[in-house]
């Protein structure tokens, strides 16, 4: 029977899987870090459409990022469907008016 051991950042095994909350906002600091592939900014409103490499399973993902008022609303949504994100950002930078 095998173990398996969990690595930290740093090398050093963990005594336990990252928690999901630690996986989203090491996701959150990816996207943040990222440079837009397709960004919409207007009136404190922005969209922005981001390509970033999922650690957990090394694949290219895409965040779709939404603030609708000087950041007082913000939402991240992230798809391993480039096109699936497109047409988000898509409907995003529509329903907001930024076209």
């Amino acid at each position: 029977m095998s173990s398996s051991k969990t690595v930290g950042p740093n090398g050093a095994g963990l005594a336990s899987p990252l928690s999901s909350e630690v996986r989203t906002l090491g996701k959150m600091r990816l996207i943040a870090v990222a440079e837009p592939i397709r960004h919409s900014e207007r009136d404190g409103k922005r969209v922005s459409l981001t390509q970033f490499n999922d650690p957990e399973t090394g694949k290219t993902r895409w965040a779709v990022e939404t603030i609708e008022s000087y950041g007082l609303t913000r939402e991240i949504r992230d798809s391993a469907d480039e096109t699936a994100a497109s047409l988000w950002a898509d409907a995003e930078i529509l329903r907001l008016g930024l076209i």
